[in-house]
């Protein structure tokens, strides 16, 4: 996209300021390039960002201005069949190799949207449902063979526990924090979810070594799960124990993923389909929902 089709999408968002440069976002996974822009005018930085109909019901539904733990918003309009949301550009880091202090902000900012938004049913009916999240995922269930026990248990709960506003896609990198606040991005698949789902793939991936993309100690990953429940939960009335099992079969759910899509696809060869298949058979061991050992 060159500078004078974003000026024209700046113009239908009434924010006509001339533009000076503008850099292409690229993927922190793998380096491809985003349909996302810093752009530089002279009164400062903002960031255009091309967005689904689904992202852009989220933005309208839920945070129109913007929200504590989300950019300011500047301005949403479509432009040749395409819908763009124009929002401040937030100077921070992601929360791929964070400290403590980022990780509380990141947690802060998660409490406040979920908090805002608890058992809200106005809603519910906007962006990724509850009903097109729970669709999917009992797609999976011919797949799980050997975790089909465990698997049956962790949708029972989906559909059991209290709903919120939840990023269903809340990776480390879709996290910004510096030293005052945090922010959440991508907001595709936000939504009015269980509420473990979001603070689930948070911390689902993250492990301890240099060699791995999402750092986070078992420390960091105890506190995190302590911090929220403390901040949040707890004022729900919430039991810790229950808590806890509810946990971990949101991180069960995070890892089955790979199985299914493996198994789908008839390739158990690969290295994360071992690595979280395992972690499948050892969550489900710890709720007394075991599988066999060695089960493929």
């Amino acid at each position: 996209m060159d500078l004078s089709e974003m000026q024209n999408i700046l113009r239908k968002m009434e924010f006509d300021r001339p533009i000076r440069s503008a850099v292409q976002f690229c993927s922190e996974e793998d380096g491809s390039p985003y349909d996302v822009w810093k752009i530089e005018t002279d009164a400062g930085a903002v960031v255009l960002k091309k967005i689904s109909l689904q992202e852009r019901e989220v933005w309208q539904t839920f945070f129109p201005h913007g929200a504590p733990g989300t950019p300011k918003v500047y301005g949403l309009a479509a432009h040749e069949g395409q819908d763009y949301l124009l929002m401040e550009f937030f100077a921070g880091e992601t929360l791929s190799q964070s400290s403590r202090s980022h990780w509380q902000r990141a947690l802060d900012a998660l409490i406040a949207l979920q908090r805002a938004f608890w058992e809200n049913t106005e809603q519910a009916g906007a962006g990724w449902t509850f009903e097109k999240k729970f669709a999917s995922e009992q797609r999976w269930l011919p797949y799980m063979d050997d975790l089909a026990e465990v698997y049956r248990a962790y949708l029972a709960e989906a559909a059991r526990v209290p709903r919120t506003l939840c990023n269903d896609d809340l990776l480390p990198f879709n996290v910004l924090v510096n030293e005052e606040r945090a922010v959440i991005l991508d907001w595709e698949y936000g939504g009015i979810l269980p509420y473990p789902c979001a603070l689930a793939r948070l911390l689902a991936f993250g492990e301890e070594g240099t060699d791995f993309f999402f750092q986070m100690t078992r420390a960091d990953r105890e506190f995190a799960l302590r911090y929220y429940y403390d901040h949040l939960l707890r004022e729900k009335n919430i039991p810790w124990e229950e808590y806890l099992r509810t946990m971990k079969l949101f991180f069960l759910k995070e890892y089955a993923e790979w199985v299914y899509l493996a198994r789908k696809e008839k390739d158990l060869t690969g290295a994360n389909y071992r690595k979280y298949y395992e972690k499948c058979r050892i969550l489900a061991g710890e709720l007394s929902l075991s599988t066999p050992r060695g089960s493929q």
